[in-house]
C-alpha cells in the first residue's frame, strides 16, 4: 500500500528552520514549507495577502504565531474563501522555541481532523504549567487509597538513614 503524501503547510517565518530542518527525518505526515523557501514575496505580504496567496500557490494550510489574524474580519473572509486551514498558536509572545514546541505537540492530533474542503482554525493555546506541591499530590494519593496522610507518609517516607546511604556505591 503507497503510503499517503504528506500535507504541505506554509510555515511564517518566525520559526527557527534549522530545528525543523533536524526534526524533518521525524515528522512523515507533515511538511513544512517556510515562507520564505516557498516565495521570498510571501513574508511582506499583510495577512489576507497571504492567505489568497497560499491558496493560489495550493498549500491548503499556514501555521503561524499570527494568532491575532483570527480575530480581524479581512483576514477571517480571505480564509473563508479560500478554505485555508490556520495553525494559528498563541500565548508563546515571540518565543520560537516555545511555538516549535507547541507545534509540534499540537499538529499531529490537530492533522487527524484536517478537512482540506473547508476552512478550518486550530487555535492552539499551549499550556504554561504551575508548580505543584508534592505534599498536596502525596495527600491524594493517601485519600484515593482511603489512608490517612500522616500515617501513610510514616510507612512510606524515606530515613535519614536512605538519604545517607549511597545509591550508587
Amino acid at each position: 500500500m503507497a503510503r499517503p503524501q504528506p500535507v504541505r503547510l506554509a510555515l511564517d517565518h518566525n520559526f527557527p528552520t534549522p530545528i525543523l530542518a533536524a526534526l524533518a527525518e521525524y515528522i512523515v505526515d507533515i511538511e513544512l514549507d517556510p515562507l520564505p523557501q516557498i516565495d521570498h514575496r510571501l513574508p511582506g505580504l499583510d495577512d489576507r495577502e497571504l492567505v489568497i496567496a497560499l491558496h493560489q500557490l495550493g498549500y491548503p494550510g499556514l501555521v503561524t504565531n499570527n494568532y491575532k489574524m483570527l480575530k480581524n474580519p479581512r483576514e477571517l473572509a480571505a480564509i473563508i474563501a479560500t478554505r485555508l486551514t490556520v495553525f494559528a498558536i498563541e500565548g508563546v509572545g515571540h518565543d520560537p522555541i516555545r511555538a516549535t514546541g507547541a507545534l509540534l505537540l499540537d499538529l499531529p492530533g490537530a492533522l487527524q481532523r484536517l478537512d482540506t474542503r473547508k476552512a478550518q482554525v486550530f487555535w492552539m493555546r499551549p499550556r504554561n504549567p504551575r508548580p505543584e506541591d508534592p505534599m498536596d499530590l502525596f495527600e491524594r494519593a493517601a485519600e484515593h487509597q482511603h489512608r490517612d496522610p500522616g500515617e501513610f507518609l510514616s510507612e512510606v517516607e524515606v530515613t535519614p538513614a536512605e538519604l545517607a546511604d549511597g545509591v550508587l556505591r
